[in-house]
């Protein structure tokens, strides 16, 4: 506890306690983090150049940022990662990989994957962006030490959804709107497919309406149907007196998070925030705010003016759900002088209800009631999730569970599902495997079709210009067998006297009575003799 300064075992219960969820299941939250600070490589690393700046982090926001700018600068100045790799406006350092002009952007505009160069060949190459990004990190000083949950978080979550949202980029497909028609975001018939929100149909919008000072933020798709959408509170005040613009936690069509990245910045860019829920992990946390470059805002203690009376339509609150009556004020952090909870479904502060969900099960992943849930993990972390909506999960039969396919990858020589941490890459395809015996077999197949082999060596090379050709004796024939050899081995040979050239071509024994090929003589006599003839003719 000394080393990562939480003042004291509350602060640590608070950041790491256990958790109960409606559906009765008790979870550890920020199980991420916690997974970062317990790192014993981590630790130890901060200890010896006394500098505990990664240990001292409480929260999700902090943890991204923290660590990504820790790896960069642990790039910058590594000698051994010469090679620059722009993305989305940062630098970073790899000793294999480079971007050209078009900084990642691949040419046929595939948002999932990053354009880049493969340095050792020359060569342009795409890649996955999360697993892209995964190389580059654990290419570093500071990668390296990084627990596997957070590589995966950081590459597999986060970046594959921002280089999404940036290869998007100004869509003209999608519409950015602000207004006070809150019925809309919350009605399933102008909302493309399931939001996973408990409040969709319920018309409960009035509390946003008439109780708070709010905007409805969404963007629309084409078609004129809302794909992402979230509460912008236009007057908040934090323990300072500051004024802030807080978004809301978003919801988006599928839950897709590169929807909901995409309405954040695009409010960003129009100056309509000075804040925002983060996205993905622990976004249901009260406090998880952080301001528009990232910055955590988790100390800060945010309040609204919230006027509320008993019978008043609620509709529920993920960060403002601490209400004090008298003050008419909610706050997103728990205090003394609140009165009642708004993270309910209750249609009032009365606690009447249109629907009983008390026999119900909560789906952590989608974020609605549900008949039955099963237990999942996602970025490491034990999640529970609608038995009747597991697209997004993978079981994995050597773990015996469903994980979330950010998580996964799929064996490319038999097409087994594993973990991404369990996973084998290739340097060769560049593909991931389950194990050595599948890793060996595809990369065989390929050199077979894409590299040159040497029959000498019994290698295979890459480059066609690696490979030449040779003259070897055989003795039971009396003959010389021309055969495929690589060029440093050529080299190496005639360095060393075991091989020997005349007239451009090499020979690996010659005959000792006249240091010469065997025939040669002979050979030359009868190619003489030819072109006497040719030339008498």
């Amino acid at each position: 506890m000394l080393y990562y300064d939480f003042y004291g075992y509350e602060r640590f219960k608070a950041c790491f306690g256990l958790e109960k969820r409606d559906n009765g299941t008790v979870v550890r939250k920020n199980r991420i983090l916690l997974n970062h600070l317990k790192n014993p490589a981590l630790l130890r690393y901060c200890r010896e150049h006394n500098d505990y700046a990664l240990l001292h982090i409480y929260d999700m926001a902090d943890l991204q940022k923290k660590v990504m700018d820790a790896v960069i600068e642990s790039g910058k100045g590594d000698k051994k990662l010469p090679y620059r790799v722009e993305l989305i406006g940062k630098t970073y350092h790899s000793s294999r990989y480079q971007t050209d002009e078009s900084k990642g952007v691949c040419e046929d505009l595939d948002k999932s994957s990053v354009r880049y160069i493969n340095v050792e060949r020359s060569r342009v190459f795409k890649m996955r962006a999360g697993k892209f990004m995964r190389e580059l990190i654990l290419e570093t000083e500071i990668g390296k030490l990084l627990s596997p949950s957070v590589v995966n978080w950081l590459a597999g979550d986060i970046f594959t959804q921002q280089w999404h949202t940036y290869t998007h980029g100004k869509s003209p497909d999608m519409e950015l709107h602000i207004n006070n028609e809150f019925w809309k975001i919350y009605d399933s018939d102008y909302c493309k497919g399931n939001f996973g929100s408990c409040m969709v149909d319920e018309d409960r919008t009035s509390f946003y309406r008439d109780s708070v000072k709010a905007k409805a933020a969404y963007i629309t798709d084409k078609t004129g149907l809302v794909v992402a959408r979230s509460i912008l509170f236009t007057d908040v005040t934090d323990q300072d007196g500051n004024k802030w613009r807080l978004l809301e936690r978003q919801y988006s069509s599928g839950g897709d998070d590169v929807l909901k990245r995409l309405l954040i910045d695009k409010l960003i860019q129009g100056d309509y925030i000075d804040g925002y829920k983060i996205v993905g992990a622990s976004c249901h946390e009260a406090n998880a705010f952080v301001d528009i470059h990232g910055n955590s805002l988790s100390d800060r203690k945010f309040e609204i003016d919230c006027d509320l009376e008993l019978e008043d339509t609620l509709s529920y609150q993920d960060s403002f759900k601490w209400y004090n009556y008298n003050l008419n004020k909610a706050y997103n952090y728990e205090n003394s002088h609140f009165s009642y909870n708004l993270d309910t479904t209750d249609l009032n502060l009365y606690g009447d209800t249109d629907d009983d969900d008390d026999d119900r099960e909560w789906d952590d992943y989608h974020q609605y009631h549900c008949s039955v849930t099963r237990s999942c993990y996602r970025n490491g972390r034990e999640i529970w999730v609608d038995v009747n909506n597991l697209d997004d999960f993978i079981w994995i039969e050597s773990k015996g569970e469903y994980h979330h396919e950010d998580d996964c990858v799929c064996c490319d020589e038999c097409g087994t599902n594993i973990l991404l941490d369990d996973a084998m890459c290739s340097e060769v395809t560049e593909e991931y495997y389950c194990c050595k015996e599948c890793m060996e077999k595809a990369e065989n197949e390929f050199k077979r079709k894409n590299w040159h082999y040497s029959e000498y060596d019994d290698e295979w090379y890459e480059d066609y210009t690696d490979i030449t050709r040779i003259n070897i004796w055989n003795e039971p024939e009396g003959i010389y067998e021309n055969k495929s050899i690589g060029t440093d081995t050529l080299c190496r040979l005639l360095r060393n006297e075991e091989a020997w050239e005349f007239d451009n071509e090499v020979f690996d024994r010659i005959n000792p009575s006249t240091n010469l090929p065997y025939g040669y003589k002979l050979k030359k006599e009868i190619n003489h003799e030819y072109t006497i003839i040719e030339a008498a003719v």
